[in-house]
């Protein structure tokens, strides 16, 4: 009974990833490598999908079988962990980036595609395109977790070209959605300016590598000042920035399109876990736009927020 109910949920769910069902036989075909009888078999659910077919279905329409077999579980909910491990930090870190960015690739032309993040830290898409920032973020969690031999100073880590090139990726990929809001903890800039600071008065930073993180953060201020004056970013795309009057504890996140709801949550620095449960968005969107009530909107309206932040902000960094 399972099984079947199981079956029917995917066959609902192909459905509603082709809104109107043109040309649904065809692609099912072409997806499924199969015949336009052994297709129909299947939706009439005479012939239940295999495992492999609803993996390559899955992977070609964007359908959640997490979110279908949660369906059967009751109030449990699935939840992908994207934790780097002890073996080969650096590879599992590329593998999960890569698996975090073929989420924003296959939403980003989708014309209602929405990002919104409540961040008590910098997001990491912030992070990525400047070298020594993004090279910072990895050196914390490897200096606190004690993953790599030999790496007790900053100079000591090396990033690998491939993990460079995804965080690049990762950069300009988020960038590409039609609509991205973030709620900042007024506080996010702080801890990093006093993660760097530490690690200097610790001898782990050199004096010249200090400058190096401080100059790309009043290269990031400028950044962030730019969309937010206009309310997009270079490519057109519109981006929002709220400044929250209250602290939250984690960073929370959201992807949402007609037929695509992830959630995601930060955890341990640079680690993410993320779920398809469709009870759990919900809950996690209404918090972060509940979240709108305790904020103040600085992106084309609120000058005078936005500057007296910027303003703040640059005084922190200057003090490095």
């Amino acid at each position: 009974m399972q099984t079947k109910t199981l079956n029917n949920d995917l066959i609902e769910a192909i459905k509603r990833s082709l809104p109107s069902g043109n040309g649904l036989t065809k692609k099912l075909m072409n997806i499924l490598n199969i015949g336009k009888e052994a297709v129909y078999r299947r939706l009439r659910c005479e012939v239940p999908f295999t495992f492999a077919e609803a993996s390559l279905l899955s992977k070609s329409l964007g359908i959640s079988l997490d979110h279908i077999s949660s369906a059967c579980m009751g109030d449990q909910a699935l939840f992908h962990l994207y934790i780097m491990n002890n073996e080969d930090p650096f590879d599992t870190y590329y593998r999960t980036s890569k698996d975090l960015l073929q989420n924003y690739t296959a939403i980003k032309h989708h014309p209602g595609a929405e990002w919104y993040t409540a961040s008590n830290t910098i997001p990491h898409a912030f992070y990525m395109k400047y070298e020594y920032l993004a090279k910072f973020l990895l050196y914390k969690w490897v200096y606190q977790q004690n993953r790599i031999e030999n790496v007790k100073y900053y100079a000591d880590l090396e990033i690998p070209a491939k993990v460079r090139e995804i965080q690049l990726a990762y950069a300009e990929e988020t960038k590409a959605l039609a609509y991205s809001c973030f709620i900042w903890d007024e506080i996010m800039f702080l801890s990093l300016v006093n993660d760097i600071r530490y690690f200097y008065d610790i001898n782990l930073l050199t004096e010249k590598e200090k400058n190096q993180l401080k100059g790309e953060l009043f290269s990031m201020m400028d950044t962030l000042e730019g969309w937010a004056e206009r309310g997009e970013y270079e490519n057109g795309k519109k981006v929002y920035f709220y400044i929250s009057n209250i602290n939250f504890e984690a960073t929370y996140s959201y992807l949402s399109t007609d037929s695509i709801k992830l959630s995601f949550i930060r955890l341990y620095a640079i680690n993410i876990i993320s779920t398809t449960d469709r009870s759990i968005f919900e809950y996690q969107k209404n918090w972060i736009q509940s979240l709108k009530k305790y904020s103040t909107l600085i992106s084309v309206s609120g000058e005078k927020q936005r500057i007296r932040f910027f303003e703040k902000q640059r005084s922190l960094i200057e003090k490095l």
